[in-house]
């Protein structure tokens, strides 16, 4: 008896001294988490090697410096001055005119790159969002499940109390009292068992946001944000669904690299000034300066094959990127179709769950009063008692897991963080620190 009642007071002392609704643990939740760190990392990372592609575009400034000992020798044989030491110093400025379009691609495809980062960021908050979701609901329905177990408790107590007294009084035997009593322990185990699942979710809510929540606030699903139809359904998904338009942005960095490993098969001209003042320098004593303003081409006549294999490797990779855009584009079709069908068969069997609480719940009191009236035994109250628990958590699990299918059709829509109105961080967007 004693496990019972500790078990129950986990029902009823806090864990901690907040309590937050469905839509604050979300925003917590990608606030905080490290999945949404990591990601965020990354596609800040991307971000800024954008800005050295960049680096290529503006002019390229840079000093050298040199000294040493110095021995020269003309063709004659002749050794002149074997002891001179030589010091340079130079200064070289250069900007690029052109380079077979290589900056420019790069530019464009780090940019499609980081775009595809952010995206993938958003798609991964969107993924939280409904694991937050999610557990926030089970969390609830492990709660309402313990609370219904543990009046179900209370009501074979309630029995055994009254069997007990019959029993004194010669209206009723042993056998019942044993019998309400093996229910009885039945309602207990069952009553620990569902302490325990609900002490479960509140540490997967509790990894998910990062603290206890002592207050749940039931959740009421933004059904305006669902689409009327499946066809609707499909037909957003594909237009908003951040995973797919990261694929179509990864599609389009992998067709800049393709132009990008082009480049080796122009010439490459640039703009060289340089400045160059020493001492000692070729043989000679004395001061040396040198200045020069070039227009200077470079191409590569043979190279061994690696531009023709970058090119090669590049097509490739664009084949790549197009597979993974159809298999992301069929795993959020299904995902829309499973989500839509589990939402309509949850809501056609709350209504049947919901008659068979009404019809449990009648039958349950029709039996109470037979047996008063001697026409039903106790054996068939209590069976009417466990129809009626059974009935209720089957109900209550239905609709938890019908408010849970419609979080997760919004997901598969990518429209999840909307209906939860979550303002997602600065940094997401682009161009932002």
């Amino acid at each position: 008896m004693r496990t019972v009642w500790l078990a129950v007071s986990l029902l009823c002392v806090p864990l901690s001294v907040s309590a937050l609704s469905l839509e604050q643990a979300v925003a917590e939740a990608i606030d905080t988490h490290p999945r949404i760190q990591e990601r965020f990392a990354r596609y800040q990372s991307v971000d800024r090697d954008q800005r050295v592609a960049t680096a290529d575009y503006l002019p390229q400034l840079s000093i050298r410096g040199q000294v040493g000992e110095e021995w020269t020798n003309y063709r004659t044989g002749q050794e002149i001055d074997e002891q001179l030491t030589q010091d340079e110093i130079g200064v070289r400025l250069s900007q690029l005119i052109f380079d077979g379009f290589r900056t420019s691609a790069n530019m464009k495809r780090l940019d499609r790159e980081a775009e595809a980062e952010r995206l993938g960021l958003i798609s991964e908050a969107e993924n939280l969002a409904l694991d937050v979701a999610r557990v926030y609901l089970e969390t609830l329905k492990a709660r309402d499940v313990a609370e219904l177990t543990f009046n179900n408790v209370q009501d074979h107590e309630n029995i055994l109390e009254f069997i007990t007294s019959r029993t004194e009084r010669g209206l009723a035997s042993e056998s019942d009292i044993a019998q309400v009593a093996a229910r009885l322990a039945n309602a207990r185990s069952s009553l620990l068992a569902a302490t325990n699942n609900l002490e479960d979710q509140r540490t997967q809510l509790r990894s998910l946001v990062g603290h206890d929540i002592d207050t749940l606030v039931q959740p009421v699903p933004d059904e305006s944000v669902i689409p009327a139809t499946p066809k609707l359904a499909l037909q957003r998904a594909f237009d908003s669904h951040p995973e797919l338009d990261a694929a179509q942005a990864d599609i389009q960095a992998a067709e800049q690299e393709v132009v990008v490993n082009k480049a080796g098969y122009w010439p490459r001209f640039s703009i060289e000034a340089d400045a160059v003042q020493g001492h000692d320098i070729g043989g000679f004593e004395g001061r040396d300066e040198d200045a020069r303003l070039l227009l200077v081409m470079e191409y590569d006549l043979y190279a061994g094959g690696r531009d023709t294999a970058r090119s090669a490797s590049s097509q490739w990779r664009l084949h790549e990127a197009k597979a993974v855009r159809s298999g992301t584009l069929r795993q959020v079709k299904d995902e829309v179709e499973l989500a839509w069908r589990a939402r309509a068969v949850l809501g056609n069997q709350k209504d049947v769950l919901r008659t068979s609480v009404d019809a449990a719940t009648a039958a349950e009191e029709g039996y109470i009063r037979q047996y008063e009236l001697g026409r039903r035994t106790l054996l068939d109250v209590l069976n009417a008692k466990v129809e009626l628990f059974l009935a209720r958590k089957n109900y209550l699990a239905a609709n938890y897991d019908q408010i849970i299918s419609s979080y997760r059709l919004m997901n598969a829509t990518g429209q999840l963080g909307y209906a939860l109105r979550v303002a997602y961080p600065e940094g997401f967007v682009r161009g932002e620190e």
